[in-house]
């Protein structure tokens, strides 16, 4: 329910709220230069966003039913989590983001997807577990 319900706020805020958008930029530690160009350009991701929030809130509602979603989301975790890594310099010269907030945002999106995992792993078992009569 965190992802869905984080990834719809932020989809909605980039394309509501210039003033949210900041905001948002501002939590991530990001120096932005607030182009036109760049402003745009964030629109069409926060109508992914918006997208992704309303599957994972389908998902989080019965994670084993949708697995492709729950594995969508794991494996966008993942590539986060690597572009952090692999373009930990890049990030830093361009939003200024700091090598250990970089870091750490790398370890959360990990640990985000290794949550995931986790959980939908759980929730397949239960339902295995129900849908199997014992006896």
């Amino acid at each position: 329910w965190f992802i869905a319900i984080f990834h719809l706020f932020v989809g909605l805020s980039v394309n509501l709220s210039d003033r949210f958008t900041r905001m948002i930029a501002a939590t991530y530690g990001a120096t932005v230069d607030w182009t036109p160009q760049f402003t745009y350009i964030l629109h069409p991701l926060g109508a992914f966003m918006v997208v992704r929030g309303l599957l994972a809130a389908v998902a989080a509602r019965q994670p084993a039913r949708y697995p492709a979603v729950v594995l969508g989301f794991i494996i966008l975790f993942v590539i986060r989590a690597l572009h952090r890594l692999l373009y930990g310099d890049m990030i830093t010269a361009a939003f200024g983001i700091s090598a250990s907030r970089n870091t750490m945002n790398m370890l959360l999106f990990f640990a985000q997807a290794l949550l995931l995992l986790v959980i939908w792993r759980m929730a397949r078992r239960a339902e295995h577990d129900v849908a199997v009569p014992v006896g």
